[in-house]
């Protein structure tokens, strides 16, 4: 594991190395470009937010579905019934950043976007099934002040855990949505469906884990007005063609250090062990044909995103540090250049999770809230989240 932090840092001076000055952006002349819908940095749930974006193999549950499916079907440690439910609820601003999107235009903070995400999902011996929202706005930089996008992302999720081969597995349907409005007038808006995998390898009474999942692309296709304008001249603006969403392949692996092995199941309602658990991710994301940024549209120019494909190592660890009451998180992640002419740019990530109260619903339960931070060059994101203890 410290090999692979090691090579996460060296990847990270390399890339900022080879930033340089932003190119020229052209003006838009006709509707033959796309939006490219992608995010550099890691949003989500709180907890992979504070471990530097990593957790395809050590987050459970709805929020660890949030970035490999089969999250939902790996079962709590301290999980011997034959049925249980999970949700999870977080909220995450950027709005103090200035170049959220690190396009290279440095505007006035409160740009940034903010973000909600929750999800809720059953379990039924080895079957699991879960629904996960991420809801995502954001003024627009630009010329217009009033200028303002929208995202969703829904996830619907069937998983199973197959104990022969201590292996987990989980399957969906990914519906994005996305639109600009000028004000209160809808400029457009497109939606578009994709399918997403997800498997995690947890060999019984072992303390590693091993995760991967992929999301297949997602292109709107034809943009929709909202009103009767012309898509040539709507509010002053020449729409998009299209909106895509870029293919997203994701494969980590999880350490965990404590007085126990980690694949196994306790008997007691609660794991209360001193244990630090180390993560490490590579996030690699495909290239966008004719994709450019949004902030340009603002500014009804057009700046080139997604010309080659993008790879984001990330890692982090967690630390028990009071046994059933206190974890803490900490992280660094590489947001790779999306756009001509940007470099990429460090994060530095920190979380606390408390647990607040022991109450019993269906079996002992404990409710913990989390807090997180993330900070790099020109961006900041703080979070915070409720939702059951682990």
């Amino acid at each position: 594991m410290v090999r692979v932090f090691g090579c996460l840092l060296v990847c990270a001076v390399v890339c900022a190395l080879t930033g340089a000055a932003r190119a020229e952006s052209p003006p838009i002349v006709n509707r033959n470009y796309a939006i490219d819908l992608y995010d550099g940095v890691a949003i989500g749930s709180t907890v992979m937010v504070a471990m530097g974006g990593a957790g395809a193999a050590s987050i459970n549950g709805t929020a660890g579905s949030l970035i490999n499916p089969s999250a939902i079907a790996v079962r709590s440690t301290t999980d011997l019934d034959s049925w249980g439910w999970d949700y999870h609820l977080d909220a995450l601003t950027g709005k103090y950043s200035s170049d959220y999107d690190n396009n290279g235009v440095v505007t006035g903070e409160s740009s940034g976007a903010s973000l909600i995400t929750g999800g809720f999902g059953l379990r039924f011996h080895d079957w699991s099934a879960a629904t996960t929202a991420v809801i995502q706005t954001a003024p627009v930089p630009g010329a217009s002040t009033t200028l303002a996008a929208s995202a969703s992302r829904v996830q619907f999720i069937l998983g199973n855990y197959q104990p022969r081969y201590s292996l987990a597995i989980g399957a969906g349907v990914q519906v994005a949505s996305f639109s600009i409005a000028d004000g209160n007038n809808k400029l457009f808006e497109v939606s578009g469906t994709g399918l997403v995998f997800g498997a995690t390898w947890l060999p019984h009474e072992q303390s590693i884990r091993i995760g991967a999942a992929i999301d297949l692309p997602i292109s709107g296709g034809q943009v929709t007005t909202t009103t009767a304008c012309d898509p040539m001249s709507c509010d002053g603006y020449i729409l998009p063609n299209e909106v895509d969403a870029p293919a997203r392949v994701v494969g980590g692996v999880a350490y965990r250090i404590g007085p126990t092995a980690w694949n196994q199941q306790i008997v007691t309602p609660f794991r209360d062990e001193r244990a630090l658990t180390l993560a490490a991710d590579l996030v690699v994301t495909g290239a966008t044909a004719n994709g450019y940024g949004i902030e340009a549209f603002s500014m009804q120019q057009l700046q080139r995103s997604g010309r080659s494909i993008a790879v984001s190592p990330r890692g982090g660890a967690e630390y028990e540090w009071l046994p059933g009451r206190l974890r803490l998180r900490g992280g660094s992640y590489w947001e790779p250049s999306r756009f001509d002419g940007v470099g990429g740019r460090l994060h530095v990530t920190i979380g606390a999770e408390l647990a607040i109260w022991e109450f019993h619903f269906f079996g002992p339960r404990r409710l913990r809230v989390t807090f997180t931070g993330d900070e790099a060059a020109r961006y900041r994101n703080i979070g915070a989240s409720i939702g059951f203890w682990h």
